[in-house]
């Protein structure tokens, strides 16, 4: 039976002592822990893994392996990867990254994990991929173009719910969610930036203004 540890983020926040990130901190079994880090498209300058560094810096864990799954891919660092203790998907074009997901035969890899006990953490992109499609991803003002022309929007289905990245708090934006959820009769979860959806077994935590878009 599936028992997860999920970290749906709409971006890192850097407040070591904040609730959110003792939270995230309590999830793992030992103080200094390694993560896999996964960018949604190659980083040649390694230019997001340095700022996600920094962000899991704060609570002291210094392992943070950058796995390429684009032009920098190699297959044999896959065993490697998923001896981590957790993956963390970045963000940035949420089609593009599943399209990387699929092309690598990693969806199926990624939920073995999170069975064996794996740790995922997401940010913005990185956890709309935790839900069963991305599809939210282009809805709205601000939405991920689908420049690749992706149709096969399943994500990993970790979750049973969609989640909504870099709510303003407005209600203008929630009410575009509400009409999204009601019109794909989906469970929609609005998430201001310094907040997160939290799942850990079959409890799911919000912290940081996040609330079902009702």
């Amino acid at each position: 039976m599936l028992r997860p540890k999920l970290v749906l983020l709409s971006d890192l926040y850097f407040e070591p002592h904040d609730e959110l990130n003792e939270r995230i901190r309590s999830l793992f079994q030992h103080k200094k822990p390694s993560i896999g880090y996964i960018p949604s498209c190659s980083d040649p300058q390694r230019i997001y893994v340095e700022h996600t560094r920094r962000f899991y810096r704060q609570f002291g864990m210094e392992d943070v392996q950058y796995y390429d799954l684009d032009t920098e891919y190699e297959e044999s660092m896959l065993d490697s990867l998923f001896q981590c203790d957790a993956i963390h998907l970045s963000g940035g074009n949420t089609f593009y990254f599943l399209s990387l997901l699929q092309q690598r035969n990693m969806l199926e890899q990624l939920r073995s994990y999170i069975s064996d006990g794996g740790i995922l953490i997401g940010v913005s992109a990185g956890s709309i991929l935790m839900t069963p499609t991305i599809q939210i991803a282009g809805y709205g003002e601000d939405a991920d173009e689908n420049h690749i022309g992706l149709t096969d929007l399943q994500a990993l289905a970790l979750v049973d719910f969609e989640f909504a990245p870099h709510w303003d708090r407005s209600e203008e934006m929630m009410k575009s969610f509400r009409e999204y959820a009601q019109n794909h009769q989906s469970k929609v979860y609005a998430c201001p930036d310094g907040g997160a959806v939290v799942v850990v077994n079959e409890s799911l935590e919000l912290y940081g203004g996040a609330v079902p878009a009702l």
